[in-house]
């Protein structure tokens, strides 16, 4: 039987992968983390849920811990330990990346109009928006060519034409709702960006401006128990459109299936852009030559795969 990942491997994997995305210092940081016991033990006195690296160095970056070389940032832990578990014990891990609306509007395009969006996990709403967002795949644009924000996907494979269906209502469940119109909250959100990494920053700052212009809404519920209700107010003549993208991999294991049974007992479609393996409703063929970092995630229709992908939806590989 296959072991799971120690919280050790978990933060070792997240230093390879932001040093990826250009964020050497959290790099550093994360491998610190993985190094040393007493600093692991700190987090493990979080519950599980909370244990995420990137939520453990945001909360710490959110506090005014330093984020130099790690023997500051590991005293800083220590003698803070009360209010870093504090911080950390109200906060959710809510980065809102709009980079993957690029794939689920791809999805959407194969669903007739008009449609009402019902994101779980929505955070702030700002991937509620993909029509209000440009898209381009190589010589492919679709979506909002006039909007500020403009999102690049590299596609290998089959992508035809890209026609998004009318979005007359959307409205998203999250756990702990944030405002666009609120500064602390668009400050928490980057506050989870790796340092580092000035294009997420800017592309966060245009979609908020997008945001802003129309702020979706976004009410405080749980993705299984409160999906009925909210759907319930959806247009009666839209098809409605359920959308989960790297949330899932919150829920444990039946409570995913439970969220499956509830969006099917909907009626409703299923746009997901989940970590691969995650769903065992989505059985996925991974293409030949497709690098590992960009099979992380599958896009899916209905549970069906459309595509693989790296993390962030910036690379897909479709499946046929």
């Amino acid at each position: 039987m296959t072991q799971s990942p120690t919280l050790s491997d978990r933060f070792s994997a997240y230093a390879d992968a932001v040093l990826r995305e250009g964020s050497p210092s959290w790099a550093a940081a994360a491998r610190g983390v993985a190094d040393d016991a007493e600093v692991l033990a700190l987090v493990e006195r979080a519950e599980e849920a909370r244990r995420q690296p990137v939520l453990v160095l945001a909360v710490a970056r959110w506090l005014g811990a330093p984020l130099g070389p790690w023997p500051d940032l590991r005293r800083w832990l220590l003698d803070h330990q009360e209010r870093f578990l504090d911080e950390l014990g109200r906060r959710l891990t809510q980065t809102n990346d709009v980079r993957r609306t690029s794939p689920v509007s791809l999805a959407l395009a194969r669903v007739a109009g008009p449609v009402a969006l019902l994101e779980v996990g929505a955070s702030a709403g700002l991937g509620l928006l993909p029509d209000r967002y440009g898209h381009r795949a190589g010589g492919v644009r679709w979506g909002d060519a006039a909007s500020p924000v403009q999102l690049d996907v590299v596609v290998h494979g089959d992508l035809g034409e890209v026609r998004l269906p009318e979005v007359v209502w959307r409205a998203g469940l999250d756990l702990d709702p944030l405002d666009v119109s609120s500064a602390a909250d668009v400050a928490w959100l980057d506050a989870l960006l790796p340092p580092g990494a000035p294009d997420r920053a800017a592309l966060l700052t245009q979609a908020v401006s997008v945001a802003r212009a129309a702020p979706p809404r976004v009410d405080r519920g749980d993705a299984v128990d409160d999906l009925a209700r909210l759907a319930s107010e959806a247009p009666g003549d839209a098809t409605l459109v359920v959308v989960s993208t790297g949330t899932l991999v919150y829920l444990p294991g039946r409570r995913r299936q439970e969220f499956v049974e509830a969006v099917r007992g909907l009626g409703a479609r299923w746009i997901s852009y989940e970590r691969r393996g995650l769903l065992h409703a989505v059985p996925v063929a991974v293409p030949d030559g497709t690098p590992d970092a960009e099979s992380f995630a599958v896009l899916a229709l209905d549970g069906r795969a459309l595509a693989v992908g790296d993390a962030h939806g910036t690379r897909l590989w479709t499946t046929g």
